[in-house]
């Protein structure tokens, strides 16, 4: 009975081991071909197009509040957000001016709009505050990639039982997310 449950547990431990490196082959089988993809430095797994060979530096100036609304941190904000998003989904190095890509942007849109009225009532029983950006993008490399004055608009809701100031930080954090993604998806992404 002891010999079957080691020759058991045996086999068990063989199995594990054969798993284990079977695995691993196919990880590394499977780094090796996205490696030879990205050979050419065009091909990335978000989608993006950037040929890093002529493009190797990015640069973002401040974003500007013209809606004169929002909190004070929100032209800041907007702008970390889009330098980490890019520097972190490609390989540019960021420049103070003259990047082979510049993006500027201005916050042209800052408003608390009633969404649904309820019943008979003319009472709006959910708000929506949306954000406007306008983004002037220009690529030295393929200048037929660039665009003047683009908005990006994006919105949150929120019960009309919480005040702005409540949920204002968080909705602004979501929306600003977005904008940002859909100025990735507009300059390096290709989509």
């Amino acid at each position: 009975m002891v010999y079957i449950a080691r020759v058991s547990m045996s086999n068990n431990i063989i199995k594990k081991m054969m798993n284990k490196y079977i695995n691993k082959a196919f990880f590394l089988s499977l780094i090796l071909i996205l490696s030879s993809c990205t050979g050419a430095s065009l091909f990335k797994l978000n989608g993006g197009t950037i040929d890093y060979t002529q493009i190797k530096t990015l640069s973002i100036q401040p974003i500007l509040n013209d809606a004169g609304q929002g909190p004070p941190t929100i032209t800041i904000n907007a702008t970390e957000k889009l330098r980490e998003f890019y520097l972190r989904n490609t390989r540019l190095g960021l420049v103070q001016t003259g990047g082979d890509m510049q993006l500027e942007g201005r916050i042209v849109g800052y408003e608390v709009i009633p969404v649904a009225p309820q019943g008979g009532t003319q009472v709006a029983t959910i708000q929506r505050l949306q954000i406007k950006i306008e983004v002037t993008y220009y690529n030295a490399v393929e200048e037929d990639q660039s665009f003047d004055d683009k908005v990006y608009t994006q919105y949150e809701d929120f019960e009309q039982n919480q005040t702005l100031s409540q949920v204002e930080e968080q909705l602004v954090e979501i929306i600003l997310d977005r904008i940002v993604f859909d100025i990735f998806n507009d300059t390096a992404g290709n989509w």
